[in-house]
């Protein structure tokens, strides 16, 4: 027991410097120490992307504490859905560089973190809790906010990567590491004043059957990206970037029956965004223009085929008036253009949104602190609303070089109905109404020299909320629900750095009061363990899943009972060279679950990675 003491004692200053400094920018949007936060926020930075080699973003974001990615073990090609506190897709909104990017396509007019390719990831910082009076419709327990790589540098660089992996499910072994093929290509250049970045991604799988059977359904994705970035010394600054994301999958019959069938869909998506700035002593201005074009098509059963075209503008000004107080005020228009054909009907629809916010955080030496901020919101089919904010929170200095911080915060928020729930020949509904939400949070956290532990509970009321009811004859539509559902929650999340370990263990507990929520369960827990040395990273990754319930062939609930998976993963960071070398193997044990009802589910899985830099 001793010798476990004294390693505990040993102390890794790099890891434990970065828990001190970690710095978080969404939660108010302006740049700050997480210790000036008065959110629970997951930041996920380069070092961790590149340690979890072989796994998707859904898979990676199933690690930490209050998120559950339904459909991140299925088939490559399966719907996720967004479980945050509770939450689903509609209550969880995705930024790219800054930008707000959804897909009036979908149900819930979410974005498809399968279109992301995780090699173009810098980082990601997800912040819980409401933010509807900074960011708008659907950021009403969540934001996902991800920031691609660019990395400068004077000389040309050039990175190459391969990686091959398996796709088995339990029931089928394949055992081929052909059936996976990843490859990336990356070029960095800085020329004078401009710094350039290039990457592609392409993903060939002859992947898994959707549904228990023998015919596999491939997926091919591209993903490329081309950034510029000025380099000015002046108070003037800007970048640029256009992102193309190409999807194509196949996949098998459904509801009322899971059998094989030669189903496929293309989902495309194009971005282009420029950002000016200018900063001036103690103000700073800040406008983002972007354009986003995507389409999707179903060959099924029911062809279909969907479009848009999104424009968004973001106009922030940042203002510190002293030490203890900062004044943030913004200005949001988006204009979508959506058109829906299948066998049905063919219809286009144009909806518009403009807000006004305003915020504001105050923070005195001693250490009591408080945020609000206030939103403005007319919508074109929806009318105005008003959403707010109230934060307040106390950090206390310790002698060891942490903290200790209380916080909590009051907020509102509103989801405006998707236009596929508004407008769909078989399901829509025109007289929906928007949803609204209220939220309340607590929580404390305590950072030292080589530790963070974080402890938050949480109560949301969702108000008019839009689901799907059955309707006699198999029939359906989306309709306001009455009353108000109830989500509360615990979340508990500790780190530890011990010399050359680094430990990170969470457990979430959600309930939704008087029901039994779809394929949300009520318990989920984490224990990743990390050995690192210069030469070699060496990582296990526990996951429990409790028990949920879905909808069985017959439309009636029914239990999927709790799981457990263990990865493993190997990294030589110098390997030979300039190559980088990792192996990870997914669920280690090849255990048989459930994920959702009648899809197959990922068995053991092999992923090799070479990474070669120029």
């Amino acid at each position: 027991m001793r010798y476990v003491l004294a390693a505990m004692l040993c102390i890794s200053t790099v890891h434990a410097q970065e828990l001190l400094d970690e710095v978080v920018v969404s939660d108010t949007r302006t740049s700050k120490p997480r210790k000036n936060s008065g959110k629970a926020v997951i930041h996920i930075n380069a070092e961790t992307i590149a340690q979890n080699k072989g796994i998707s973003l859904a898979q990676l974001l199933n690690q930490y504490a209050g998120i559950y990615i339904s459909g991140a073990q299925l088939h490559p090609g399966q719907n996720l859905s967004y479980f945050i506190r509770g939450g689903n897709n509609r209550q969880v909104l995705i930024r790219i560089d800054g930008v707000v990017v959804s897909d009036p396509s979908q149900i819930e007019s979410d974005f498809d973190l399968r279109l992301v390719a995780l090699d173009q990831i810098a980082t990601i910082e997800v912040v819980k809790g409401a933010s509807s009076s900074l960011y708008g419709s659907g950021a009403a327990t969540a934001i996902i906010d991800i920031t691609t790589k660019k990395e400068l540098t004077q000389k040309t660089k050039l990175t190459v990567a391969q990686e091959w992996g398996t796709k088995n499910t339990h029931d089928q072994k394949l055992a081929n590491l052909a059936d996976l093929s990843k490859q990336f290509v990356a070029l960095e250049r800085q020329v004078g004043n401009l710094a350039f970045v290039t990457s592609i991604q392409r993903i060939a799988s002859d992947g898994m059957s959707s549904v228990a059977g023998t015919e596999t359904d491939p997926v091919n994705k591209e993903n490329f990206q081309f950034s510029v970035q000025s380099q000015y010394t002046g108070p003037w600054a800007w970048s640029a970037y256009l992102q193309r994301d190409v999807f194509d999958a196949n996949f098998d019959s459904t509801y009322p029956s899971f059998e094989d069938a030669d189903y496929a869909f293309l989902s495309k998506q194009q971005r282009i965004g420029f950002t000016p700035s200018y900063t001036a002593g103690k103000s700073a201005v800040q406008a983002q223009f972007s354009w986003a074009d995507s389409s999707r098509s179903y060959a099924d059963s029911y062809p279909s085929d969907y479009t848009a075209a999104i424009f968004t503008t973001d106009l922030t000004w940042h203002h510190r008036i002293s030490d203890e107080l900062t004044l943030l005020g913004g200005l949001f228009y988006q204009d979508i253009d959506s058109d829906f054909k299948n066998a049905f009907s063919g219809e286009s629809y144009t909806h518009n949104n403009l807000a006004v916010f305003v915020s504001g955080q105050w923070q005195h030496a001693k250490g009591y602190a408080v945020h609000a901020s206030v939103r403005n919101t007319s919508h074109s089919e929806f009318g105005t609303h008003q959403t707010f904010t109230i934060n307040p929170f106390y950090v206390k200095g310790l002698s060891s070089g942490g903290y200790f911080k209380f916080f909590g915060s009051w907020a509102t928020s509103f989801i405006a109905p998707s236009q596929y729930k508004l407008y769909s020949a078989q399901y829509g509904n025109t007289a929906l109404t928007p949803e609204e939400n209220q939220t309340l949070e607590l929580g404390v956290e305590q950072v030292m020299e080589n530790s963070r532990i974080t402890v938050v509970t949480f109560q949301r009321e969702e108000d008019n909320f839009a689901d799907f009811v059955s309707l006699p004859n198999f029939a359906g539509q989306y309709r306001n629900r009455p009353g108000i559902a109830k989500v509360r929650g615990v979340e508990v999340e500790a780190n530890w750095s011990l010399k050359n370990w680094n430990i990170n263990t969470n457990y979430t507990f959600t309930e939704k009061v008087d029901q039994a929520p779809l394929r949300l369960p009520k318990h989920t827990a984490n224990l990743g363990v990390w050995y690192v040395t210069p030469k070699s990273q060496w990582g296990l990754h526990w996951r429990y899943i409790g028990s949920r319930y879905d909808l069985n062939q017959a439309f009636t609930q029914e239990k999927l009972e709790a799981y457990t998976l263990v990865d493993a993963r190997i990294a030589f960071p110098d390997f030979i060279g300039n190559t980088t070398a990792s192996l990870a193997v997914t669920n280690v044990f090849d255990v048989a679950y459930r994920e959702i009802f009648g899809f197959t589910t990922q068995g053991r899985n092999l992923n090799i990675a070479l990474r070669y830099a120029f």
